[in-house]
């Protein structure tokens, strides 16, 4: 349907003489003083007008909006990080997520609910190793912490979790 709105106003006797001019004036647009250059492309606007019907252009603009609007409807899968708080300890974690692309969106862009508290008790841990100061390390499971994190993730469904870096013992036992 674009390509066609496009093909028919090309087709608009001299449509691309008057978009060359708009073009033109951007280009030049130092050379001139502000206020002639200002004026001239409003009288550009104003010929181009005549030549483009203004319920076309309103048109179009709502066939983009509608098709981005149902767009929106379909189910996306993208990656996302969110930053969960064990025992105090943050630790970033990458999940991938799936759901429709108003949600996805919402949590993209406008979420605030990217910092999760999980407590210890919650997760589970695979295995045990040590750190090079001896500190005993505990690995999470990463099934645990995807079912926590969809637990506190509504609309949406996570796929997966990242690796994870694993916590030190002492935080967990206190």
């Amino acid at each position: 349907m674009l390509l066609c709105s496009v093909v028919i106003a090309l087709r608009c006797g001299n449509f691309l003489d008057q978009s060359f001019e708009v073009v033109t004036y951007f280009f030049n647009f130092a050379k001139y003083n502000h206020f002639t250059a200002m004026s001239k492309f409003i009288d550009a606007l104003k010929k181009l007008r005549s030549y483009i019907s203004p319920v076309y252009v309103t048109l179009v603009v709502a066939a983009f909006v509608l098709w981005y609007i149902t767009k929106l409807g379909e189910v996306y899968t993208t990656d996302h990080e969110v930053v969960v708080v064990v025992d105090g300890e943050e630790i970033d974690v990458d999940c991938i997520i799936r759901g429709k692309g108003t949600n996805l969106i919402g949590y993209t862009l406008f979420s605030k609910q990217d910092v999760f508290e999980i407590p210890s008790t919650e997760l589970t841990f695979d295995m045990e190793s040590i750190a090079e100061d001896g500190t005993p390390m505990h690995h999470i499971a990463t099934t645990s912490l995807q079912q926590a994190i969809a637990a506190r993730m509504t609309g949406v469904e996570v796929i997966s979790v990242g690796s994870i870096a694993p916590i030190r013992y002492a935080l967990m036992c206190e």
